[in-house]
């Protein structure tokens, strides 16, 4: 059964009960000793009240738990997929990190053998050397923004995916058929003005 029938019915059903919780004469209700057919008026209101929110849980809980538990498996699986892009990251900056400090180690290297040749070779190996260091960090610097640059615009994406995800969620709850036509036709007549003639 379709969620709009079965509010269609909830509806309805809500409207009998509370047609026969109103249906008592007026000099009956003021009376709180009134009786109706051989109960007392409370006993009648409790059950009417008793019944309208039965039917309303009967009509309407399903749907809504079964919306909860939806939303609820995909904030998990977002939760999951944000841990799992957080470790990558991680196990990201530690490699390069560790290529950093190789690096590094290397170019101490070079700088002690170059130390170790003699001092006529002196300025030419610490001239090399340096020039090495620099170009390796160079390398290591644009490969580390690179791949910064990378996980920014996946990040960037997945969070315009997610937001614009929630968005079309709350407009499709708080916006009806109409509203978004309207919006819809606003917004592809700005396109078509924009568009060159």
């Amino acid at each position: 059964m379709k969620g709009g029938e079965r509010l269609r019915r909830a509806v309805g059903a809500a409207t009998v009960v509370t047609a026969l919780a109103v249906a008592r004469p007026a000099a009956a209700a003021a009376d709180p000793f009134a009786t109706w057919l051989g109960l007392p008026a409370w006993i009648w209101m409790l059950a009417n009240l008793v019944l309208f929110f039965g039917v309303l849980g009967y009509y309407l809980g399903p749907p809504i738990a079964r919306f909860l538990d939806r939303r609820g498996q995909r904030i998990t699986a977002e939760l999951e997929e944000a841990r799992e892009r957080r470790a990558e990251a991680a196990a990201l900056q530690a490699t390069l990190g560790e290529k950093l400090a190789r690096l590094e180690e290397q170019v101490r290297e070079i700088l002690a053998r170059g130390e170790s040749e003699g001092q006529r070779e002196h300025g030419a190996l610490l001239a090399q050397a340096e020039r090495e260091r620099d170009r390796l960090l160079a390398q290591v610097r644009g490969e580390i923004d690179h791949r910064l640059t990378q996980a920014r615009q996946e990040l960037k994406r997945h969070t315009a995916a997610l937001a614009a995800g929630l968005a079309r969620e709350q407009l499709e709850r708080e916006l009806g058929p109409e509203e978004r036509e309207r919006i819809f036709r606003r917004n592809l007549s700005r396109l078509e003005q924009r568009e060159p003639s």
